[in-house]
């Protein structure tokens, strides 16, 4: 089992995580952002729930413009950091323009050894 993380450091984690993935995202780099997202991770928006595959479809069809974090909340159990924050963010999916205002996001991380993988997410961003 991977060793827990300081306390002092577990938002500092969080942070990078969450940023990778939209880095990723952004330069549609498709092949390391899969490399991040567990094989079982499920995906629920306000449109309901979707797979891995269904996300990362999802995603590729995202037009992902400027991204603001904040208030982020961070705990830990055992190999998983489990996130909550607010997240504003220019995008359309599926042809629609997404309201810009923060709306909260939770998504659970999984460590193996050094690498982390995203076995959930939720996107609560109000259509």
């Amino acid at each position: 089992m991977s060793p827990e993380l300081p306390e002092s450091s577990l938002e500092e984690e969080a942070k990078r995580l969450e940023e990778m993935s939209i880095a990723l995202i952004r330069d549609n780099n498709w092949q390391a952002l899969e490399q991040l997202l567990s094989p079982a991770c499920q995906f629920v928006t306000s449109q309901g729930s979707c797979n891995r595959t269904e996300a990362i479809t999802l995603m590729k069809e995202m037009n992902l413009g400027e991204v603001r974090l904040k208030d982020f909340k961070v705990t830990q159990a055992g190999p998983n950091l489990i996130l909550s924050f607010w997240l504003s963010a220019s995008e359309t999916i599926g042809g629609e323009v997404l309201p810009t205002e923060f709306s909260p996001r939770l998504s659970v991380w999984q460590r193996e050894g050094t690498a982390w993988q995203c076995i959930a997410y939720g996107d609560f961003n109000r259509v």
